[in-house]
């Protein structure tokens, strides 16, 4: 990742990051990488503060374009990140940890013998 233009605003409380990711061979960089790639791009950001706000990727090239915003408190970003951009974040799961999934094993399903009847009718 390169960090094309970098704009402290104090006024909004953030840090306006414009990016470009080179992604040869790859497919597009999902949003929770994008914000890991710029948490590890601006030192002191925090992942539950970082917002992609634009991704744009050309086709026929490997190279995607963005912005991104990191916010210096959470109070700042809730103010100031639209709804929809929180909303979009929160679908993809972009602030949450990965999980890993545990394969699941099916219970085996007990058939019911014909002997139950048997002593039913026995009776």
């Amino acid at each position: 990742m390169n960090i094309d233009n970098r704009i402290d605003n104090e006024i909004l409380e953030r840090v306006e990051l414009h990016f470009t990711v080179d992604h040869p061979k790859a497919p597009t960089p999902s949003l929770r990488e994008l914000i890991e790639m710029v948490n590890r791009m601006e030192p002191g950001s925090i992942k539950s503060q970082t917002y992609i706000m634009e991704v744009n990727s050309r086709f026929g090239r490997s190279s995607t374009t963005g912005v991104a915003h990191v916010y210096s408190n959470t109070e700042a970003a809730e103010n100031t990140v639209p709804t929809y951009v929180k909303d979009r974040h929160v679908r993809r799961g972009a602030h949450s940890e990965p999980v890993e999934e545990d394969p699941v094993e099916e219970e085996p399903v007990e058939e019911e013998s014909g002997d139950s009847e048997a002593d039913e009718e026995g009776s």
